[in-house]
């Protein structure tokens, strides 16, 4: 469910990405899902703006995931606000690097959403959102449009 209008010019701004200047570097990376029924897999938005990993549902229902009865609401960076029921999947393969049990937030992509990403050459039914990333120590590279590994630390 997704509260208020999006316009076509807001579409960017919806999904957390910020236009700086006349150039927008758009980080993509190969995502593939592995559910209970069998996988689905593309080249995915990562969006560190998003706090979760975004699936649509017609992905999820095909795929086959573990719904954990819980809703989240996310605020888009122009202030919508979008419903989404928490899910676990087997298993989250971004650019080569597993990801067992991974959390997603199941919904509705809407279509204007979809039309973007499908303009932008990638596949429009996810967005790899930042507690992926750093579960798998990945981080976007701004410079090639392209994911990292990135080291863990923790200060003591």
């Amino acid at each position: 469910m997704i509260r208020g209008s999006i316009g076509g010019d807001n579409l960017l701004e919806c999904l957390g990405i910020i236009v700086t200047g006349s150039s927008l570097t758009i980080v993509k990376a190969r995502l593939r899902l592995e559910g209970s029924k069998e996988y689905s897999e593309g080249i995915i938005l990562v969006d560190t703006g998003a706090s979760v990993t975004i699936v649509d549902k017609e992905v999820v229902d095909k795929v086959g995931v573990t719904h954990v009865k819980r809703t989240l609401t996310l605020m888009t960076a122009s202030g919508h606000k979008m419903d989404g029921e928490l899910a676990v999947i087997n298993k989250l393969i971004v650019e080569g690097e597993e990801l067992p049990y991974a959390h997603l937030l199941v919904l509705r992509i809407p279509e204007e959403v979809k039309e973007m990403l499908r303009s932008k050459q990638l596949s429009d039914w996810g967005i790899i959102g930042l507690t992926t990333l750093e579960l798998l120590n990945l981080m976007p590279d701004t410079m090639t449009g392209k994911l990292k590994k990135a080291e863990s630390f923790m200060l003591i």
